[in-house]
């Protein structure tokens, strides 16, 4: 806003966002990389930290004009989301693990191997349930944040000016580091009380054996880059991640990409003013929030199922301004997408989590990110390309058809339905009764 009334050109503020993804997108899988090997908590709180730096001395050193300070801060920004954001998805469920002592310890006496069994898959389904919750509010903060901030920055910014608005977000970052590094402290404390972890940190006592794709006891540590193409290659071996991030390329090149360029194209063609298409996008954000909620509730052996079923909402969304010029349907649409789109990527990150060895965890949820993040660019492109042959009704009705089908088609594969590598529970059959005599 600030470079706006500065009169600086748009292409150069373009470009500064710009520089802020490109960093992003170009370090997230190395980051990924990093978390795995040292304490993901002081890595998210240095992040933190260096963000509070950045934007104080942009608070106090920028004038207004865009240079190379806001440049480096933006670069810098970027660099620091690609390390906290996986690693708030990875320090989760280990706070969770440590609150719940008793998780990991079993009775005292032998059952039977039923009981056993059942036991087992009932601690799992709790695990499951707690960490699908837990990244459901994650989630659902960060939507609503993603509301509240930017309003809240721009009344500042308009009232107070925008080194005003720097410091306020140097205080949202070090208030982010104060509640990361009181979750870090929490879960040493909890490793240290002598209750034992479900899931032990893998740097704090290495297993005995090595798991699959993992640095096994003795050997050289291998380089950033083969470490990094790790959390790829964990996400392809694994058939239900291969074919949802394959899914999730799909849907973003050939139908979000092209649609999110098309949209507002249409809109104005149709006669409508940019406050309606902001107004969409705010119920979809609303809908993101509302999902994040609903996802952490989804659960069972058909979790997979249900998530894809609500993703398949976004198809809808597709369509909707196509189908319908009514403002009311246009927001339940809209509202509706979000809440698929979201329940459908908190289902899916408890799934990566539950079937990726720990100590992959970090590079897996990084590539998880790339997978999503590298291809919106591409999608983008194509869509203006696609602009110079096709209208853009002709997009969006491709668009929306395109994620309705594929969606379908992936729910043929049983592991995609459960979001999980592990075969479907049988039946524990019941313990044998002695016949007695009448």
């Amino acid at each position: 806003m600030a470079a706006a009334k500065a009169g600086t050109p748009a292409e150069t503020i373009g470009a500064v966002f710009a520089a802020r993804f490109v960093a992003l997108g170009g370090v997230v899988l190395f980051s990924g990389a990093l978390l795995d090997r040292f304490d993901p908590v002081r890595a998210a709180v240095v992040a933190d930290s260096t963000r509070v730096v950045a934007l104080a001395v942009l608070a106090f050193a920028w004038d207004g004009r865009l240079d190379a300070v806001v440049v480096a801060v933006a670069v810098l920004v970027g660099l620091c989301e690609a390390v906290s954001e996986p690693a708030l998805l990875v320090i989760a469920p280990r706070v969770l693990d440590e609150r719940n002592p008793t998780a990991a310890t079993g009775p005292t006496e032998g059952p039977a191997p039923a009981e056993d069994a059942k036991d087992a898959e009932d601690a799992e389904d709790a695990e499951d349930a707690e960490v699908t919750a837990a990244y459901g509010l994650l989630e659902g903060l960060r939507n609503v944040s993603g509301m509240v901030g930017p309003t809240l920055a721009a009344a500042v910014v308009a009232g107070l000016g925008s080194s005003a608005g720097a410091v306020l977000a140097a205080v949202t970052f070090g208030l982010s580091a104060v509640a990361t590094r009181w979750a870090g402290a929490h879960l040493v404390a909890g490793s240290r009380s002598g209750a034992p972890a479900q899931k032990p940190d893998p740097a704090r006592a290495e297993p005995e054996t090595p798991r699959p794709g993992s640095d096994g006891p003795g050997e050289p540590e291998p380089s950033l880059l083969h470490s990094a193409l790790q959390g790829l290659i964990v996400l392809w071996r694994i058939p239900w991640l291969r074919s949802v991030q394959l899914l999730a390329v799909i849907h973003v090149v050939f139908a979000v990409g092209p649609w999110m360029v098309a949209l507002p194209v249409f809109l104005v063609e149709g006669g409508h003013s940019a406050t309606l298409y902001g107004f969409v996008l705010g119920a979809f954000a609303i809908g993101n929030a509302v999902g994040a909620l609903v996802g952490g509730r989804i659960g069972g052996p058909r979790r997979g199922l249900y998530a894809l079923a609500l993703l398949a909402l976004y198809g809808l969304t597709v369509l909707a301004p196509v189908a319908s010029g009514s403002l009311v349907l246009l927001t339940v649409a809209f509202v509706a997408g979000g809440i698929g789109q979201q329940a459908f990527d908190v289902a899916k990150m408890t799934g990566l989590r539950r079937d990726v060895p720990e100590e992959l965890h970090g590079r897996a949820f990084s590539a998880d990110f790339f997978f999503s993040f590298a291809s919106l660019p591409l999608g983008q492109l194509l869509g203006a390309a696609l602009l110079r042959f096709a209208d853009p009704r002709t997009i969006m009705l491709w668009g929306g058809a395109l994620v309705l089908v594929s969606t379908a088609a992936v729910t043929l594969r049983p592991d995609v339905r459960r979001f999980s590598s592990a075969p479907a529970a049988a039946s524990v059959p019941a313990a044998p009764t002695p016949l007695v005599e009448r």
